[in-house]
């Protein structure tokens, strides 16, 4: 019987951070890019508990996994699985996935996504990365949730349709941001409407970025009725972590995202018309490409020029 020559270890911050870093490099560097600053901001955020594999010393895998909030309630999140390259099919993989459905459980979580939570890598599993698709596979893991897509767009030369703004005009809706004053407002809309982006709407007001809240109001009763969040690396504030993809698409990027029409006000055109208005504000703040990411209706922003940019198998499993 083979003597392990491995252990997992929970990680820390202080010492395990750049080698943790170099190990992504090693394993994903070429098909997925990444600062090491925005790297160590996912792996450090509030509610990350992360575990890494150490032979000699050295960092020969990594586990990181958080924990979101839905309205169905708490769920854990694998946000990402590396081994070294030269370490793999040695059990360590899959180790450290043990480890993560016993942190879940110890946590007195019930379910558990691959992918997701808040700050992340990747909604699901990657479509480039067929071997973690076939990983996951081989722990029990099913695939039946469908395909969700990452868009982009250049928005160089991008201009809102006349037609858009014609029937905005015509159902009395106007677009303005959050503030102080009307935030208390903006957030009962996205408790009452999307309580699953209610924390990020918190989140964008703690760093005090109004300006990137967007709110379509109804000029007859002046009540909300749609939403949306917006990024800008020049804009916003430099703490955040919305983004993690700058060092593939430029460091001048920007996001948008979050986009909800409240129920009683579907087909009035407000949610493609809230997504028109980002997209200007974010070419006027020289924000570009623009970046959207856990799509699943593509059609819907294909009207307006996005484009599929990376794709995902997407699971979430019972406990």
């Amino acid at each position: 019987m083979q003597v392990r020559s491995w252990d997992i270890r929970p990680y820390d911050a202080a010492q395990d951070a750049d080698a943790s870093f170099a190990l992504w490099q090693a394993a994903l560097g070429q098909k997925w890019l990444i600062g090491p600053e925005r790297f160590k901001q996912i792996l450090h955020n509030p509610t990350a508990q992360n575990f890494v594999a150490h032979e000699q010393g050295q960092i020969i895998g990594l586990l990181a996994i958080t924990r979101s909030e839905r309205v169905t309630g708490s769920l854990g999140n694998i946000l990402a699985v590396l081994v070294a390259p030269e370490r793999q099919r040695r059990g360590i993989g899959r180790a450290l996935h043990t480890r993560a459905l016993e942190y879940v459980r110890q946590a007195g979580l019930t379910q558990v996504q691959v992918g997701g939570g808040w700050a992340r890598f990747w909604p699901g599993v990657p479509l480039n990365l067929p071997a973690g698709y076939e990983f996951f596979r081989a722990l029990g893991w099913e695939f039946r949730e469908g395909l969700i897509y990452d868009l982009q767009q250049d928005l160089s030369n991008y201009v809102t349709q006349p037609a858009i703004w014609s029937r905005m005009a015509r159902e009395g809706i106007s677009f303005g941001f959050a503030s102080k004053e009307n935030l208390a407002a903006v957030l009962e809309f996205e408790r009452r409407e999307f309580m699953n982006w209610f924390p990020h709407f918190q989140y964008v007001a703690e760093f005090g970025d109004y300006q990137d809240l967007l709110v379509a109001h109804d000029k007859a009763n002046g009540k909300v009725v749609g939403t949306l969040s917006m990024y800008s690396t020049q804009h916003s504030h430099p703490d955040r972590i919305d983004i993690p993809w700058q060092a593939m698409l430029g460091e001048k990027m920007g996001a948008l995202g979050c986009v909800g029409v409240g129920a009683d006000e579907r087909g009035r055109g407000i949610g493609i018309a809230l997504v028109a208005r980002a997209s200007e504000l974010l070419k006027e703040r020289d924000a570009t490409p623009c970046y959207i990411d856990w799509v699943e209706i593509t059609d819907f922003y294909a009207k307006l020029g996005y484009e599929k940019w990376r794709g995902y198998w997407m699971s979430t499993r019972d406990l």
